[in-house]
């Protein structure tokens, strides 16, 4: 197995060591190049590619989001920040990960196993092979050698990790396919799903509470973005309201 190239940037000295140290403990990664500025970082991302950012969010001059808006090619991401509040960004380009500091080990492993599942299946599955549409009652995707129905009726709600989705299933399960949110949404039944996000699908016969700018899907809470709002209220709700006076 080929180990896991990464870039990481932080401005904090003590930080950074300490992530480091940490990354040392986990086997098959090698780090390409330490960066103390997210500007340094965009400068190395000119002329190299590696599989794994690991980035600070707030530094000079440059942040880490910023920097990651500006890619033409993105490599998988997590952020590690001293702040919770820059989480809905970060998950919104497509973050792998999004770790608050200080970081344990465990989370940090925990971080890297996903990008290594991530890694592994991208290389191992082709594109165009990862999702396939069946009939308007359930699509396939490809899962290790073979491929696996899933029911649509089954599906809760699907969350864009980039050039893949996560696929949250009514019985608690989470199914990972190599198909981007855009590239799905083009192919699922409209009469079945509602792009609610920059980041979140929906299944509209999941939906049992709806807000201003938010749903839900029995006890999980899910943000309608901004420009969603007045598309994802008329449709699910249309004229299917009862009025007070008519």
């Amino acid at each position: 197995m080929n180990p896991i190239k990464y870039l990481i940037a932080d401005d904090d000295p003590m930080h950074l060591a300490n992530t480091l140290e940490q990354l040392s403990l986990i086997s098959n990664l090698q780090c390409s190049v330490v960066c103390n500025s997210a500007l340094e970082a965009s400068a190395y991302l000119q002329h190299h590619t590696p599989d794994l950012l690991i980035l600070d969010v707030e530094m000079p001059g440059l942040t880490g989001i910023e920097l990651v808006k500006s890619l033409k090619t993105v490599p998988f991401i997590i952020f590690i920040s001293s702040h919770l509040q820059y989480a809905v960004d970060a998950f919104e380009v497509d973050a792998v990960d999004y770790l608050v500091k200080p970081v344990s080990i465990e989370k940090i492993i925990r971080a890297i196993e996903k990008v290594r599942v991530l890694f592994e299946m991208k290389k191992r599955i082709p594109v165009h092979e990862g999702f396939k549409l069946n009939t308007n009652d359930s699509f396939f995707i490809k899962e290790k050698s073979m491929y696996l129905r899933i029911l649509i009726k089954e599906v809760l709600y699907i969350e864009s990790l980039g050039d893949f989705v996560n696929i949250f299933l009514d019985n608690g399960q989470k199914k990972i396919a190599l198909v981007s949110l855009k590239n799905i949404e083009q192919q699922l039944p409209k009469d079945n799903f509602l792009r609610i996000s920059r980041i979140h699908i929906v299944n509209k016969q999941r939906i049992t509470a709806l807000g201003l700018n938010t749903l839900f899907i029995n006890k999980i809470e899910m943000s309608i973005g901004k420009s969603y709002v007045e598309h994802t209220t008329n449709n699910v709700m249309g004229n299917n309201t009862i009025k007070r006076f008519i």
